[in-house]
């Protein structure tokens, strides 16, 4: 800092200095909900949660359910010098081209830019779920799923009949694992199969003497193309999965199937638990030669949550979340209020001088699907669904990428190919 020409040395912020967000949650317009009308048509329509490693896609289906998984270290590849020679001139190039106007030239010019087929994002693999037939006659009326992006909660709800029956769905930070919780409203009513399936080369078995299914295996060590032979293809980052199958005591059994499912029959209740690990050792370690063991710390993780309950687990991951996700809170409104412009121009609400949050206003509990709210957007510009694109974001930042995690990539940690289009 200068003043008057001369130099004045300023200390460095004490961590008392820094600014610490509220954690003073106000109540949004709407409920802070994505929510659908049925199950997922495609990938692009399921759910997804996550704790930074950990991902899944949830579909949300009736008689069957599928739970696509990532873990953010799994890709192809090995270690190597994938920059570009030949990007300087190409983007000296590409702006020329942009500057004279000549914008579809330079899109394609552009595509020098990517140069080398770069390494992929892979799918770990899914959680399967099959329920009996009549799960086919479900009531659509009584179907609905949501995204709760307070609580970082998937649930899934839906009758047969007399019976309702839910599933929760949350990825723990704390404890690094993907958790669902199956319920009945009958008791002995829940019946259904459980296995562990995937794209990648892998194995998968029921665990002898344990209620596990577990999964082994590993990713192409480069991006496989129409001119590698399997020979050629060094070795990949292996990875190692755990389902962990719970049920209610005393009712309900559990059957193996053919050495690779699980099926529960007549409980009130089920929790399942999926851990992972992958070899992943650093930017600069090729796979083969790691030192980590995913076998050995995907069971380690598995013990430490051992004795803890799903209460337990979903108190852990709500106080984790939230600690993060209450630290801005949103309103916007119509209705011209005391601070709040008819338009429902933003304003800031000062708590004190380390604390801040966003207020404005409210609007009526519209429960509709969000499609539909993504519709009628076009007429009647709802300022509560622009409070919920805000928080989901939010969500999704929080969900994909944690300190001591990868990065986020293109589409946060949450990716249904092998071979994905992009490079």
């Amino acid at each position: 800092m200068e003043e008057d020409g001369d130099w004045v040395v300023v200390r460095r912020p004490t961590e008392k200095d820094l600014w610490e967000p509220s954690l003073i949650q106000t109540e949004p317009s709407q409920p802070l909900e994505v929510r659908f009308n049925g199950p997922a048509k495609h990938w692009t329509d399921a759910v997804p949660i996550g704790n930074g490693r950990l991902g899944a896609m949830v579909w949300g289906g009736v008689q069957f359910e599928t739970l696509n998984l990532n873990e953010d270290t799994l890709w192809t590849g090995n270690p190597g010098n994938y920059t570009n020679p030949e990007a300087p001139k190409a983007l000296a190039e590409v702006r020329k081209l942009v500057d004279d106007g000549q914008y579809a030239k330079a899109t394609t010019e552009a595509v020098k830019l990517s140069g080398i087929i770069s390494e992929v994002y892979q799918l770990l693999g899914d959680i399967k779920l099959e329920f009996d037939d009549s799960h086919t006659s479900y009531s659509e009326a009584t179907y609905s799923r949501v995204l709760d992006l307070d609580t970082a909660t998937t649930k899934v709800k839906y009758s047969v009949g007399e019976v309702e029956f839910t599933r929760e769905h949350f990825a723990s930070k704390p404890d690094q694992v993907i958790v669902t919780k199956i319920s009945g409203s009958k008791s002995g009513s829940l019946s259904f199969t459980v296995s562990l399936d995937s794209k990648l080369h892998h194995h998968s078995q029921v665990k002898s003497g344990a209620n596990q299914i577990i999964i082994e295996g590993s990713c192409p060590g480069k991006r496989n193309s129409p001119k590698l032979n399997e020979n050629d293809n060094p070795e990949g980052i292996q990875f190692y999965g755990i389902l962990d199958l719970k049920i209610s005591d005393g009712v309900g059994a559990i059957h193996v199937l053919d050495d690779k499912k699980l099926k529960i029959e007549g409980s009130d209740w089920a929790v399942l638990l999926f851990v992972a690990s992958t070899s992943f050792d650093g930017p600069f370690t090729k796979p083969s030669d790691s030192k980590r063991n995913p076998t050995s710390e995907a069971q380690s993780t598995l013990n430490s949550i051992g004795n803890l309950s799903y209460d337990d687990l979903y108190a852990r991951h709500l106080d984790d979340y939230q600690n993060l996700f209450h630290r801005v809170s949103l309103q916007l409104s119509k209705s011209s209020k005391k601070g709040v412009g008819e338009n429902g121009y933003l304003v800031m609400k000062r708590l004190s001088s380390s604390k801040s949050a966003l207020y404005l206003g409210s609007s009526e509990d519209e429960m509709v699907s969000s499609a539909e709210r993504v519709k009628s957007f076009q007429v009647d510009e709802d300022p509560s669904l622009v409070e919920l694109l805000f928080q989901y974001g939010r969500y999704l930042l929080i969900s994909c990428s944690r300190p001591g995690t990868q990065v986020a990539n293109l589409q946060g940690i949450w990716n249904k190919e092998i071979q994905p289009p992009w490079e």
